[in-house]
This record gives C-alpha cells, sequence and structure tokens, in this order.
C-alpha cells in the first residue's frame, strides 16, 4: 500500500468538554477523497480544524512515516491545508491577488517566476468556473463566490492532505459538481487525500470513495459511500425515516421522508 492517512486514537475537547474521543479510522489512501458527514455538533469541522493543527489534540495523524499532529506549524503547512467555511472579511486583494498569495506562501510556488505564479492562479480559477472573477474585490463577491475563492487558494497549494469544511454549502448545483469535481482532479492527479465535511449526503454519495459518519465525536459508521449510509444508520444518525435508492444511472441516492416518532 503507498501513502495513507492514519488516524488513530484522537481526543480533541476544549478545557470543559471533550469533542471527540479516541477516534480511528481505516487508513485513508492518497488520490481518495473522503466525506465526512453527520448531524449538527457531530465533531465534522473539530476533526479537521485538530487535523490542520487549529486544536490542540491527542493521539496519532500519521502521514508518510510522521505524526502530523506533533509537527512544527511550517512543517505541517507543507502538506496540509485547510479550508474553513468562509473567508474572514475585510479582505482587501482581488480574487487573483488572493490566489497568487496563497501560492506564492505555499511550497508549490516558492522558487515559481511570477508569471507562473498568475498563470497557475488563472488556471484554478477558470477549473472552477470564477476565472471572470479575478479583477473583482474578495469583499465584493457573493458568499457563494467567496466560498469558491477560498476553494481556489487551498487546490492551488496542491497540499497532500486537503481539508474542506463545507466546501458546497453556499453552492447551486452547477458549482456543488464543479467543486467537488476539481477536488477529485486533484486527488487524482497529484496523489493527495482529501477530507471533505458535507451536510448533502448525495454529493457524498456521488463522489467519496470513503465516507465517514460521525455522531457526538465518535465514528458511527465508515466506509463505501453505499455501504455506510444505509436507512438504518441515516435513520438512527440523523433521527428521521430514511430511504435509499437506486436512480435511473444505477446509483444510490437518499431521501428522507419524515422525523421518526410523532
Amino acid at each position: 500500500m503507498g501513502k495513507a492517512l492514519e488516524i488513530s486514537r484522537l481526543c480533541v475537547g476544549y478545557p470543559r468538554r471533550q469533542v471527540i474521543d479516541d477516534l480511528s479510522l481505516p487508513a485513508l489512501a492518497c488520490g481518495t477523497i473522503t466525506a465526512v458527514v453527520g448531524p449538527n455538533a457531530a465533531g465534522k469541522t473539530t476533526l479537521l480544524r485538530a487535523l490542520a493543527g487549529l486544536l490542540p489534540a491527542g493521539g496519532e495523524a500519521r502521514y508518510d512515516g510522521g505524526n502530523i499532529l506533533k509537527l512544527k506549524p511550517a512543517q505541517r503547512a507543507r502538506l496540509v491545508t485547510y479550508m474553513p467555511q468562509a473567508l474572514p472579511q475585510g479582505v482587501a486583494l482581488t480574487v487573483i491577488e488572493a490566489v497568487m498569495t496563497a501560492l506564492r506562501v505555499s511550497s508549490a510556488g516558492r522558487d515559481a517566476s511570477g508569471r507562473t505564479i498568475q498563470a497557475c492562479a488563472g488556471a484554478v480559477l477558470d477549473r472552477l468556473g470564477i476565472g471572470h472573477l479575478e479583477m473583482s474585490a474578495i469583499d465584493e463577491l457573493s458568499g457563494g463566490q467567496r466560498q469558491l475563492v477560498s476553494l481556489a487558494q487551498a487546490i492551488v497549494r496542491r497540499p497532500a492532505i486537503l481539508l474542506l469544511d463545507e466546501p458546497t454549502s453556499a453552492l447551486d448545483p452547477a458549482h456543488q459538481i464543479g467543486v467537488m469535481a476539481a477536488v477529485k482532479d486533484h486527488v487524482a492527479s497529484d496523489g493527495a487525500v482529501a477530507m471533505v465535511v458535507l451536510h448533502d449526503l448525495n454529493l457524498a454519495l456521488r463522489w467519496a470513495d470513503t465516507v465517514v459518519l460521525l455522531t457526538e465525536g465518535g465514528v458511527r459508521a465508515v466506509g463505501r459511500a453505499e455501504d455506510a449510509l444505509t436507512s438504518a444508520v441515516l435513520s438512527d444518525a440523523y433521527g428521521v425515516v430514511a430511504r435509499v435508492e437506486q436512480s435511473s444511472l444505477g446509483r444510490p441516492y437518499v431521501l428522507f421522508d419524515r422525523i421518526v416518532g410523532p
């Protein structure tokens, strides 16, 4: 087996509250997408923030022989890129400047010329369908457009481990597909590992190689999407009556009928 991200006995919390306790996952292979799903407050964002070094964590998250939880910030930044749910406000940059800046500070752009950096940034924006916004000020963009810029900043760095927190939440269906296709292209071409927090279970079924379903900071189900997201598991995790059907193309999709109980 080649390189993989191996998470074992992970514990993450705050001074008065443990959010994730003794979480272990099967090895997440390079070139794959893992969707992290689950109800609100299940620990999905906490998991990604811990792997990104933004929250203290115990246990191990091993990649290429080393525990990324123990790396210094500069070392971790060369391997891991984290995309939060939203860009910060008050960013006085144009779209192309923001993406070029992200590339310049990464190991992928350290020795590149200005012309090469601009070309790479433009190519990522075009891939995400926002090339026409490259001269727009970030603070003038819609929430969905800002989300796409944030994804462009993450992908252009060409990280080995890509952590995306709800990258499709503010997007229309066409851009949701574009985002997931771009992530798929990135992991396939660069041999990266992507962990993506999603609320849309049908996106997880369509794009993820592995699904991790969290409830209350623990793993409720993990495996191939069609194996992990069963009607029984979904009903238990979300408190709803759920059906997993087959589309006309033979792909599974989820329908939620009603809340469990009266």
